[in-house]
C-alpha cells in the first residue's frame, strides 16, 4: 500500500515537475521511507494513548530514533512488518518499563542493564544497509557517535532512576531495544537473510 501511494505521489509530482528518468526509483523510496516514518510515529502516538503514558511513548520515539541513525539495526523486509515490529518493541518496552518502575526501577538492575546493552553498540554497530552504505570515515563516526549516545542515554537514565523519575528506565529500556535489534541483524545477515 505505501509503494501504491508513493508510485502515485512520484507521477503526479512528474506532471509538474521533470523527473529524470535513472531518479524515479530513489524519489519513490525516499518518499516511501517518508510515509512508514510518519505512521511509525503516529501508531506509537496511539498506543502511547491507549496505555495513558504519552510521555513514554515520546521519549521512546526520541531516543530510538535519534540512537537509530548512527547505529542501524534490524529492517524488516516490507513495510507491514516493519510497522508491526515497531509497535511489538514499543509494547515489549514499555511491559518492561512498567515492570521496573513496579519494583522501583533498582539501580543496580538499571546499571547491569545499561553494561550489559552497551557491548553490541561497541561490537557491530553501525549495522550495514544496503540502502544507506557507508564510507569507512562514515562508519567510524557512526560507531563512536552511536556508542557516546548510547552511553550518554543510559547515564541520563540511570541519574533518573536515582532520582525516582521513573521516565528513566524508559529511556535505559528503549537503549536496550536498539540494541537487541543490532544483534537480531547482526545474525541475520550472518546467515544470509538480510545482505547488508
Amino acid at each position: 500500500m505505501i509503494t501504491k501511494i508513493s508510485t502515485k505521489i512520484v507521477r503526479f509530482v512528474s506532471r509538474y515537475t521533470e523527473i529524470p528518468s535513472d531518479m524515479t526509483d530513489v524519489y519513490r523510496y525516499g518518499i516511501e521511507i517518508t510515509i512508514s516514518s510518519i505512521l511509525n510515529i503516529v501508531l506509537i502516538l496511539i498506543c502511547s494513548l491507549i496505555v495513558k503514558n504519552i510521555l513514554a511513548g515520546i521519549v521512546y520515539l526520541f531516543v530510538f530514533i535519534f540512537l537509530r541513525t548512527f547505529s542501524g539495526g534490524y529492517h524488516a523486509t516490507t513495510y507491514f512488518r516493519c510497522n508491526l515490529t515497531f509497535v511489538i518493541t514499543f509494547a515489549v518496552t514499555y511491559f518492561s518499563f512498567k515492570v521496573l518502575v513496579y519494583y522501583n526501577s533498582p539501580i543496580p538492575i538499571c546499571e547491569a542493564i545499561s553494561l550489559l546493552h552497551l557491548i553490541p553498540f561497541v561490537l557491530f554497530s553501525p549495522v550495514p544497509n544496503k540502502h544507506k552504505p557507508l564510507l569507512d570515515k562514515q562508519k567510524r563516526r557512526s560507531h563512536m557517535l552511536s556508542l557516546i549516545i548510547a552511553s550518554l542515554l543510559s547515564l541520563i537514565g540511570i541519574i533518573l532512576s536515582v532520582l525516582k523519575i521513573d521516565i528513566g528506565a524508559m529511556i535505559i529500556l528503549t537503549v536496550t531495544t536498539v540494541s537487541v535489534l543490532i544483534i537480531i541483524e547482526t545474525i541475520m545477515q550472518r546467515r544470509g537473510y538480510h545482505e547488508g
